[in-house]
């Protein structure tokens, strides 16, 4: 005779403010989220609404959800570590659920258009392909594929523009 084990199921507790809190918790301890992500975790867990939002500010009034910061953190290290440009990384704020404000307020102050051009010839580098250089007041051109070739500059331009960065960053680099 075969048994059937029944999956001992945890019981929902959506109105269950401590459980929620403590869930939220957990979600922050395994890594740092947003109040989208937490909320859209919540959510999935069956939680109500009200008491979504009262743990959403309770842990906003504890430091532990802080939109500004994350974005400021998530640009530094996406900056530093991954070659994306203005694009790209607005798609991955949007990824986070941040709010459109936040978005562009970090990326208005934290991604000027030479820290762009600066992470685009990191990635061009990787990539093997040198790119326009200034040097003092007379400008240099030095490329690995012959300057005539503009099937390969429209590759080039592609790989920019499907990592995110800005169409006159492109131009400045390419042509």
């Amino acid at each position: 005779m075969i048994s059937h084990f029944k999956k001992q199921s945890k019981t929902k507790e959506p109105e269950n403010v401590e459980k929620a809190y403590e869930y939220a918790v957990f979600l922050l301890s395994l890594k740092l989220r947003t109040v989208g992500e937490v909320l859209k975790k919540m959510q999935g867990r069956g939680y109500s609404n009200k008491v979504i939002e009262e743990v959403i500010e309770r842990l906003k009034s504890q430091k532990y959800l802080d939109d500004q910061r994350y974005a400021e953190i998530y640009l530094e290290n996406l900056k530093k570590y991954k070659n994306f440009g203005f694009y790209g990384i607005k798609k991955k704020f949007m990824e986070k659920k941040l709010p459109s404000t936040i978005i562009e307020s970090v990326l208005q102050k934290g991604l000027p258009p030479e820290e762009e051009e600066k992470i685009a010839r990191r990635f061009l580098k990787k990539e093997g392909v040198e790119v326009k250089v200034k040097s003092g007041d007379e400008e240099v051109q030095y490329r690995t594929y012959d300057e005539e070739s503009n099937k390969t500059k429209q590759k080039t331009a592609n790989r920019l523009k499907s990592r995110g960065f800005k169409g006159e960053v492109i131009a400045k680099l390419i042509f």
